[in-house]
């Protein structure tokens, strides 16, 4: 009998000693014993954009925050090495005379970064049930830069849970949106060329991780969830 239970003791030493090395790290536990998702264990990097309404109001905060005349004064056009781009100053050319160059592109928002969490990924998190965009993980600073070419939209930093975000309409009639930025390099009205850097990566609104979220919608005021996979 003192055998037995002295077994016992010892396996329940054992389990509380198991539980209080590990615990319970992925999960937590609300009123109702319902396990609830912590923010750490998002692997990808987003969470719900519905939980903060994004505004891309041009006029709101559009021009504050933008990185500074001087830098953007000094710098070129950016892209990867052995991203071809065509050379076209459209600086002065208005909507429609864009529709000509539709072959101007470039292969990435993120030069040399590829997709690190696909758009279409069935998530509950979030309201639309899917992941809206694609992710293209990189440190905090990394160029973005306008995949076609096009005007910016909307550039401010109300986003919500989009952080500092853009909008920029392309030249094949779709609106691309960048989300999370760090930085801002132009504001609402700025035409811009493909392969130009138009932001930097950042990890701004509701995120776990600095990436770049990039959307593909139609053109136009932005619609959460009115998204296809991005393609340009």
């Amino acid at each position: 009998m003192e055998t037995r239970r002295l077994r016992l003791g010892l396996s329940l030493i054992f389990s509380a000693a198991i539980v209080s090395a590990f615990g319970l790290t992925g999960c937590s536990t609300n009123a109702n014993d319902e396990h609830a998702i912590v923010d750490g264990d998002d692997s990808h990097g987003d969470l719900d954009p519905t939980l903060e309404t994004p505004n891309d109001d041009p006029n709101l905060d559009g021009e504050e925050g933008l990185e500074p005349a001087e830098e953007a004064a000094v710098e070129h056009d950016e892209a990867s090495e052995g991203e071809a781009i065509e050379e076209i100053d459209i600086t002065e050319l208005d909507e429609g005379a864009l529709k000509p160059l539709a072959a101007t592109r470039v292969a990435s928002p993120v030069p040399g970064r590829g997709v690190t969490y696909p758009y279409g990924v069935r998530n509950p998190r979030y309201a639309a049930g899917f992941h809206t965009g694609q992710d293209h993980a990189a440190p905090t600073g990394t160029a973005v830069v306008a995949v076609r070419n096009g005007r910016i939209r909307w550039s401010n930093d109300n986003g919500g849970a989009y952080g500092k975000w853009i909008g920029l309409d392309a030249d094949n009639g779709r609106t691309y949106v960048y989300c999370h930025l760090s930085s801002r390099r132009y504001k609402a009205g700025t035409t811009v060329k493909a392969g130009q850097r138009i932001g930097r990566v950042g990890a701004t609104g509701r995120v776990t991780g600095p990436h770049l979220h990039f959307e593909d919608h139609p053109k136009g005021p932005f619609r959460y969830a009115q998204v296809r996979k991005p393609k340009w």
